[in-house]
């Protein structure tokens, strides 16, 4: 083996050999590239590649396989990107894990009940969730994935916590093998040696399923082509529940052979393993287009060797997370025409949720509704004026964050819900303005203004960075780009173990214009209040300017927008910015209040949590977002746990489903019914606000029909 690997560069320079290699198999070539890629790894790494370390990573990146293989069975079922991929099968698994630590089942007892768990689990999101989507935007179905992560998260959380108050009993968890091989530098124990037969019998197996059964043949067929297969009577929605429990039964698979050799900390969506496995996963998908399972199974190995090889040589796996990020842009990049009919499908997506309406003309200049309106708005501001001398210090504490938050959700509004680009990583442009800010006033002795608006231009300019490869790379594609850009940021960029000279830990709170200190939770409040009205008075103007008029053209019909002589790339790049900037002034709030940055300050977590926030809230209307805040961060600070991931996602679904403006919405369905009030007590007739009403409940406003004529005798 030394000198196959030592020859391996000399084996490169031959041309023959590689004229050979084009010609061969696909199976062929792919294990020369690899054997090839091994050669030079060991000839350039200081500690070399052994054989260990290689077969370690492909224990690994079988597990990524899996879950892998799983995402892209949903992809080519439903054409979405399934966010709960990674978490799908962790239910199922936890109950597995219980029925064997604290109730003593027999090991292979517990696992086949397990496959029954998640194969009904997976049946039961198509039948409750998925298939009443089935019309809806993928782009809009995909957000739903969210929403059902959210609350397998919660559940995740809640099972363990319910038994083990009851039975207080915690044992490892491990298979029932004891064999033994050792391969240098690594040992390898029976739980590994399951983990490879399992895995590769799965593979087999779900290979021959899609090749040779009715059922894999029929569904190979939808994929390639849904509409025809409907037209030759092909049962789509029973294909789309095996495709789900299969999903399902993969990632449970995945848990339980994973487990057993890292331990259930590495599938915790909460601790950040769910996002690091979630975005391997992805990684390995779209390398195989989405569609090619193969090519999507060797990509997770090689992702998975990959990991291993930089924990032999660096002990840290943080470059793994960093280099995946341009691992993803350049694969989606390199393969842009396979996405791009899918992408301009998921563009459409947001148009589902519809933007409140204005005011009716006939109204606004009515005494009680102008000042009815006007009353609501200074009771609302009153209300939050008085905060600090209603709550508690702590209660004011939160507050602020509150505040912060709702911000980051304005500069979402603005991408998301007005330029519908999906973000899964505003919160970590947030730390790039923040962690510049704190630089640049804590150890450059910058005037903290100057020092925020200097945050503010870098959020921009990454963010327009971002925005480049979002020019081709649309749709849930982007979501994918943006999460992994999240999870980079988190584990390198803005952890001061490894940026010292940018991650500033510990920052003096500032004194505004050199005498107002923000040294008390009452004073920082206020501070961050007066600007969220700043920003909110900013975005509304915004939204009635020709910008804003320009990116909603653009968002509900890029050819009509660049017909009218729109410059639609500008205007979109133009919504990377102008989040940028919101996002970073959010991020120079939070340093202040947290004084200072610290690990997992900036977590991708959060950014999952502030995008549920605006959906929750509504995507088209500035009120929305605040109310998205309260609803999310109230439940996280009254319910516990795994019941604020559970409201969290009820409330996605729920609103997707039955309110698709969200809460804002909602506030304005409130404010129209008594604008209807004031139209019947005035006499007027309002044709705007019976847009949305029904014949039967629009009484207020009878309609006389003319009857027939009586036929003469």
């Amino acid at each position: 083996m030394t000198s196959v690997l030592q020859s391996g560069p000399a084996r490169l320079a031959d041309s023959s050999w590689l004229r050979r290699l084009r010609k061969a198999p696909w199976p062929v070539q792919w294990l020369g590239v690899g054997l090839a890629a091994w050669a030079v790894a060991a000839a350039v790494l200081p500690r070399g590649l052994p054989a260990g370390v290689v077969l370690l990573g492909m224990v690994f990146g079988s597990f990524y396989g899996l879950i892998a293989v799983g995402l892209v069975l949903t992809y080519r079922a439903n054409r979405i990107v399934n966010f709960a991929q990674a978490d799908v099968g962790v239910v199922a698994g936890i109950m597995t894990i219980e029925l064997v630590v604290h109730w003593g089942w027999n090991y292979f007892a517990a696992v086949g009940a397990g496959i029954v768990m998640a194969l009904a689990l997976g049946a039961l999101i198509n039948v409750l969730v998925i298939r009443r989507f089935r019309k809806a935007p993928r782009l809009i179905l995909t957000v739903g994935t969210i929403g059902i992560q959210q609350i397998l998260i919660g559940l995740s959380l809640l099972i363990p916590i319910l038994i083990t108050q009851k039975f207080g009993n915690n044992r490892s968890f491990t298979t029932p093998f004891s064999g033994k091989f050792q391969l240098w530098p690594v040992v390898f124990t029976g739980n590994h040696i399951v983990a490879i037969v399992t895995v590769l019998a799965f593979m087999i197996g779900i290979g021959a399923f899609l090749r040779w059964s009715p059922y894999g043949i029929a569904i190979r067929a939808a994929a390639e082509n849904g509409e025809r297969a409907v037209l030759l009577g092909v049962p789509i929605a029973r294909l789309d529940v095996i495709v789900w429990s299969l999903s399902a039964l993969l990632s449970f698979v995945a848990v339980i052979l994973r487990v057993p050799v890292l331990g259930f900390n590495s599938f915790s969506s909460v601790s950040g393993g769910g996002d690091a496995l979630l975005l391997r996963t992805l990684a390995a998908a779209v390398i195989g287009r989405m569609d090619n399972l193969p090519r999507t199974v060797l990509a997770a190995l090689g992702i998975g060797v990959f990991e291993s090889a930089t924990a032999w040589t660096s002990s840290d796996t943080t470059i793994v997370d960093t280099s995946l990020v341009v691992i993803i842009v350049i694969a989606l990049l390199a393969q842009k025409n396979v996405f791009a009919r899918m992408s301009a499908s998921a563009l459409s997506g947001f148009k589902a949720i519809r933007e409140v309406r204005p005011v009716p003309a006939e109204l606004r200049h009515l005494p009680e509704v102008k000042w009815g309106l006007r009353g609501a708005g200074l009771a609302a501001l009153l209300l939050a004026a008085a905060m600090p001398r209603i709550l508690s210090t702590g209660h004011v504490y939160l507050a602020s964050l509150l505040i912060i938050y709702a911000i980051v959700g304005l500069s979402l509004l603005i991408l998301t819900g007005w330029s519908g680009q999906i973000s899964l990583g505003q919160f970590a442009l947030a730390g790039f303005g923040g962690a510049t800010t704190a630089v640049l006033y804590q150890r450059h002795g910058w005037d903290f203004l100057l020092a925020t608006l200097a945050g503010m231009a870098a959020a921009s300019l990454i963010a327009l960075v971002i925005g480049l490869p979002a020019l081709r790379i649309r749709g849930p594609f982007l979501a994918v780009t943006t999460l992994a850009f999240a999870v980079s940021a988190s584990e390198y960029f803005l952890d001061p173990h490894y940026l010292p000279w940018f991650v500033t830990p510990t920052m003096q709170r500032p004194h505004i214009f050199g005498r107002i200190a923000l040294d008390t939770d009452a004073r920082m409040y206020y501070f961050c209040l007066i600007v969220l009205l700043g920003v909110l008075a900013g975005v509304n103007r915004l939204r009635h300017s020709r910008t804003g008029r320009a990116l909603i053209a653009t968002r509900d019909n890029e050819p009509m927008a660049e017909a009218a002589k729109l410059d639609t790339t500008r205007v979109k790049l133009g919504a990377f910015v102008l989040s940028g900037a919101i996002a970073g002034l959010a991020g120079s709030l939070f340093v202040v209040h947290q004084q200072g940055v610290y690990t997992n300050s900036f977590n991708a977590d959060m950014s999952v949590v502030l995008f549920s926030m605006v959906v929750i809230g509504g995507l088209g209307s500035l009120p929305g977002v605040l109310l998205g805040a309260l609803y999310v961060f109230g439940t996280q600070y009254l319910l516990s746990g795994g019941y604020s991931f559970l409201a969290s996602g009820a409330g996605i679904l729920f609103l997707l489903l039955f309110l698709p403006e969200g809460l804002g919405g909602l506030a304005y369905r409130l404010r129209d019914a008594w604008l209807r009030r004031v139209a019947v007590r005035r006499g007027l007739v309002v044709p705007s606000l019976l847009a949305d009403v029904r014949v039967e409940a629009a009484e207020p406003y009878p309609i006389e029909i003319p009857q027939p004529a009586e036929a003469s005798a």
